[in-house]
Protein backbone atom coordinates (compact mmCIF):
# COMPACT_ATOMS: atom_id res chain seq x y z
CA UNK A 1 0.00 0.00 0.00
CA UNK A 2 1.37 3.42 -0.93
CA UNK A 3 0.53 6.67 0.74
CA UNK A 4 0.41 9.93 -1.14
CA UNK A 5 2.28 12.90 0.19
CA UNK A 6 -0.02 15.64 1.46
CA UNK A 7 0.35 18.87 -0.52
CA UNK A 8 2.42 21.46 1.28
CA UNK A 9 2.50 25.23 1.19
CA UNK A 10 4.34 25.34 -2.15
CA UNK A 11 1.44 23.47 -3.79
CA UNK A 12 -1.43 24.99 -1.83
CA UNK A 13 -0.47 28.66 -1.92
CA UNK A 14 -0.68 28.97 -5.73
CA UNK A 15 -4.05 27.19 -5.69
CA UNK A 16 -5.33 29.59 -3.02
CA UNK A 17 -4.13 32.61 -5.00
CA UNK A 18 -5.78 31.22 -8.14
CA UNK A 19 -8.99 30.93 -6.14
CA UNK A 20 -8.65 34.51 -4.88
CA UNK A 21 -8.11 35.70 -8.44
CA UNK A 22 -11.24 33.87 -9.60
CA UNK A 23 -13.41 35.22 -6.78
CA UNK A 24 -12.25 38.81 -7.32
CA UNK A 25 -12.90 38.43 -11.05
CA UNK A 26 -16.40 37.09 -10.45
CA UNK A 27 -17.54 39.06 -7.41
CA UNK A 28 -15.13 41.96 -6.85
CA UNK A 29 -12.58 42.57 -4.13
CA UNK A 30 -15.02 43.54 -1.38
CA UNK A 31 -16.89 40.24 -1.77
CA UNK A 32 -13.75 38.11 -1.90
CA UNK A 33 -13.95 36.81 1.67
CA UNK A 34 -11.56 34.25 3.08
CA UNK A 35 -14.50 31.83 3.36
CA UNK A 36 -15.34 32.18 -0.35
CA UNK A 37 -11.72 31.81 -1.38
CA UNK A 38 -11.36 28.73 0.82
CA UNK A 39 -14.47 27.16 -0.72
CA UNK A 40 -13.20 27.90 -4.23
CA UNK A 41 -9.78 26.42 -3.41
CA UNK A 42 -11.25 23.41 -1.60
CA UNK A 43 -9.43 24.11 1.67
CA UNK A 44 -10.41 25.06 5.19
CA UNK A 45 -10.42 28.83 5.95
CA UNK A 46 -7.99 28.25 8.80
CA UNK A 47 -5.41 27.04 6.28
CA UNK A 48 -5.57 30.38 4.45
CA UNK A 49 -5.11 32.22 7.73
CA UNK A 50 -2.19 29.91 8.53
CA UNK A 51 -0.47 30.64 5.21
CA UNK A 52 -1.30 34.32 4.75
CA UNK A 53 -2.58 35.66 8.07
CA UNK A 54 -5.05 38.14 6.61
CA UNK A 55 -6.95 38.81 3.42
CA UNK A 56 -4.75 41.86 2.81
CA UNK A 57 -1.57 39.75 2.87
CA UNK A 58 -3.17 37.26 0.52
CA UNK A 59 -4.01 40.14 -1.86
CA UNK A 60 -0.42 41.39 -1.64
CA UNK A 61 0.83 37.93 -2.65
CA UNK A 62 -1.57 37.93 -5.61
CA UNK A 63 -0.32 41.37 -6.68
CA UNK A 64 3.20 39.93 -6.74
CA UNK A 65 1.98 37.09 -8.96
CA UNK A 66 0.43 39.53 -11.44
CA UNK A 67 3.61 41.63 -11.47
CA UNK A 68 5.54 38.52 -12.46
CA UNK A 69 3.16 37.96 -15.39
CA UNK A 70 4.04 41.34 -16.89
CA UNK A 71 7.74 40.85 -16.12
CA UNK A 72 7.67 37.58 -18.06
CA UNK A 73 5.97 39.32 -21.00
CA UNK A 74 8.76 41.90 -21.14
CA UNK A 75 11.28 39.07 -21.03
CA UNK A 76 9.83 37.74 -24.30
CA UNK A 77 11.15 40.79 -26.15
CA UNK A 78 14.19 39.99 -28.31
CA UNK A 79 17.59 41.12 -27.05
CA UNK A 80 19.19 40.71 -30.46
CA UNK A 81 18.31 41.80 -33.97
CA UNK A 82 18.20 45.20 -35.57
CA UNK A 83 17.00 48.22 -33.53
CA UNK A 84 14.12 48.63 -35.98
CA UNK A 85 12.97 45.06 -35.37
CA UNK A 86 13.27 45.38 -31.60
CA UNK A 87 11.27 48.64 -31.63
CA UNK A 88 8.59 46.96 -33.70
CA UNK A 89 8.44 44.02 -31.26
CA UNK A 90 8.19 46.38 -28.28
CA UNK A 91 5.33 48.45 -29.66
CA UNK A 92 3.55 45.33 -30.90
CA UNK A 93 3.74 43.75 -27.45
CA UNK A 94 2.49 46.65 -25.33
CA UNK A 95 -0.46 47.16 -27.66
CA UNK A 96 -1.39 43.50 -28.02
CA UNK A 97 -4.26 41.42 -26.72
CA UNK A 98 -1.72 39.40 -24.77
CA UNK A 99 -0.57 42.49 -22.86
CA UNK A 100 -4.05 43.94 -22.36
CA UNK A 101 -5.53 40.67 -21.17
CA UNK A 102 -2.61 39.14 -19.29
CA UNK A 103 -4.64 39.72 -16.14
CA UNK A 104 -8.36 40.29 -15.69
CA UNK A 105 -9.28 43.97 -15.89
CA UNK A 106 -11.58 43.61 -12.86
CA UNK A 107 -8.69 42.18 -10.83
CA UNK A 108 -6.30 44.95 -11.90
CA UNK A 109 -8.91 47.59 -11.13
CA UNK A 110 -9.39 46.04 -7.68
CA UNK A 111 -5.65 46.27 -7.07
CA UNK A 112 -5.66 49.97 -7.96
CA UNK A 113 -8.62 50.58 -5.65
CA UNK A 114 -6.99 48.66 -2.78
CA UNK A 115 -3.72 50.53 -3.33
CA UNK A 116 -5.44 53.75 -2.27
CA UNK A 117 -5.74 52.46 1.28
CA UNK A 118 -3.16 49.68 1.53
CA UNK A 119 0.45 50.94 1.59
CA UNK A 120 1.91 47.52 0.75
CA UNK A 121 -0.25 47.13 -2.36
CA UNK A 122 0.42 50.78 -3.29
CA UNK A 123 4.16 50.17 -3.05
CA UNK A 124 3.90 47.16 -5.35
CA UNK A 125 1.81 49.01 -7.93
CA UNK A 126 4.31 51.87 -7.90
CA UNK A 127 7.11 49.33 -8.28
CA UNK A 128 5.39 47.83 -11.31
CA UNK A 129 5.16 51.17 -13.07
CA UNK A 130 8.68 52.17 -11.98
CA UNK A 131 10.15 48.99 -13.48
CA UNK A 132 8.06 49.40 -16.62
CA UNK A 133 9.27 53.01 -16.94
CA UNK A 134 12.92 52.10 -16.29
CA UNK A 135 12.72 49.34 -18.88
CA UNK A 136 11.30 51.74 -21.48
CA UNK A 137 13.92 54.39 -20.73
CA UNK A 138 16.73 51.89 -21.37
CA UNK A 139 15.10 50.70 -24.59
CA UNK A 140 14.35 54.21 -25.87
CA UNK A 141 17.88 55.38 -25.09
CA UNK A 142 19.25 52.51 -27.18
CA UNK A 143 16.85 53.25 -30.04
CA UNK A 144 17.83 56.92 -29.94
CA UNK A 145 21.53 56.09 -30.06
CA UNK A 146 20.86 53.79 -33.03
CA UNK A 147 19.04 56.59 -34.81
CA UNK A 148 15.71 54.76 -35.22
CA UNK A 149 13.84 57.35 -33.12
CA UNK A 150 14.35 61.10 -32.82
CA UNK A 151 12.68 61.69 -29.41
CA UNK A 152 15.35 63.45 -27.35
CA UNK A 153 14.01 62.80 -23.84
CA UNK A 154 13.81 59.04 -23.08
CA UNK A 155 12.30 59.55 -19.61
CA UNK A 156 9.62 61.97 -20.76
CA UNK A 157 8.85 59.86 -23.80
CA UNK A 158 8.56 56.74 -21.62
CA UNK A 159 5.96 58.56 -19.51
CA UNK A 160 3.96 59.37 -22.63
CA UNK A 161 4.10 55.78 -23.90
CA UNK A 162 2.96 54.43 -20.52
CA UNK A 163 0.06 56.89 -20.44
CA UNK A 164 -0.90 55.87 -23.97
CA UNK A 165 -0.63 52.13 -23.36
CA UNK A 166 -2.46 52.22 -20.02
CA UNK A 167 -5.15 54.47 -21.48
CA UNK A 168 -5.60 52.01 -24.34
CA UNK A 169 -5.78 49.13 -21.86
CA UNK A 170 -8.70 50.66 -19.96
CA UNK A 171 -10.42 52.27 -22.95
CA UNK A 172 -10.58 49.08 -25.00
CA UNK A 173 -12.38 47.27 -22.19
CA UNK A 174 -15.42 49.52 -22.57
CA UNK A 175 -15.34 51.21 -25.95
CA UNK A 176 -13.56 49.00 -28.49
CA UNK A 177 -15.64 46.21 -30.08
CA UNK A 178 -13.71 42.99 -30.60
CA UNK A 179 -13.88 43.36 -34.37
CA UNK A 180 -12.31 46.85 -34.12
CA UNK A 181 -9.50 45.87 -31.76
CA UNK A 182 -6.86 45.37 -34.46
CA UNK A 183 -7.60 48.67 -36.17
CA UNK A 184 -7.49 50.57 -32.88
CA UNK A 185 -4.32 48.76 -31.79
CA UNK A 186 -2.55 49.62 -35.04
CA UNK A 187 -3.69 53.22 -34.71
CA UNK A 188 -2.06 53.41 -31.28
CA UNK A 189 1.18 51.95 -32.62
CA UNK A 190 1.18 54.53 -35.43
CA UNK A 191 0.58 57.31 -32.88
CA UNK A 192 3.41 55.99 -30.70
CA UNK A 193 5.76 56.04 -33.67
CA UNK A 194 4.89 59.68 -34.27
CA UNK A 195 5.65 60.48 -30.63
CA UNK A 196 8.95 58.65 -30.95
CA UNK A 197 9.83 60.20 -34.27
CA UNK A 198 10.17 56.73 -35.78
CA UNK A 199 9.55 55.79 -39.38
CA UNK A 200 5.99 54.51 -39.96
CA UNK A 201 5.43 50.84 -40.67
CA UNK A 202 2.97 49.10 -42.92
CA UNK A 203 -0.27 48.12 -41.25
CA UNK A 204 -0.57 44.46 -40.35
CA UNK A 205 -3.54 42.17 -39.97
CA UNK A 206 -2.11 40.66 -36.75
CA UNK A 207 1.00 40.28 -34.66
CA UNK A 208 3.10 37.40 -33.44
CA UNK A 209 2.22 37.94 -29.78
CA UNK A 210 -1.48 37.23 -30.31
CA UNK A 211 -2.28 33.56 -30.13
Amino acid sequence: MTTGKRPGAEERKPAILDALYAVIKQEGFENASIAKVAKKAGVHPSLIIHYFGTKERMVTALVDDVLRIYARLLETLPRTGSPEERLDHLLTLIWSRQWCRAASFSVLFSFLAVSRRNPEVAARVRRLFRRYREFLIVQLSAFSEAGVITAADPAGTADILISMSEGFHYFEQYHTPEEAFEEHRQGMIDAARKVLGAAPTEKRNGDSTEK
